[in-house]
């Protein structure tokens, strides 16, 4: 497995925030293996139920449409860094 410098060598492939930076930053071939373990149902049901904002447009897209093949409206509010953070 390869490193991932943004933890740890020994990703959690279980965790939502490992998953979604690895969606985010990750190599093809750390995309590969995470969804080649996981499965794609998994990580696209991880990926609209628990989402984070790590994304630049160019990766949700990307991400989203061609990795996922997600057909639907995504709130890119959820997704985008650049979004303003809603607290409260």
């Amino acid at each position: 497995m390869p490193t991932y410098t943004w933890y740890t060598d020994k990703p959690d492939l279980e965790s939502a925030g490992t998953i979604h930076q690895i969606l985010a930053y990750g190599s093809l071939t750390s995309l590969r293996e995470v969804l080649n373990k996981q499965g794609v149902e998994k990580i696209r049901k991880i990926f609209l139920e628990e989402p984070q904002k790590v994304y630049t447009p160019s990766a949700l897209n990307f991400i989203s449409k061609y990795i996922l093949k997600i057909v639907d409206h995504l709130d890119e509010n959820k997704y985008l860094k650049s979004s303003p953070r809603n607290i409260g």
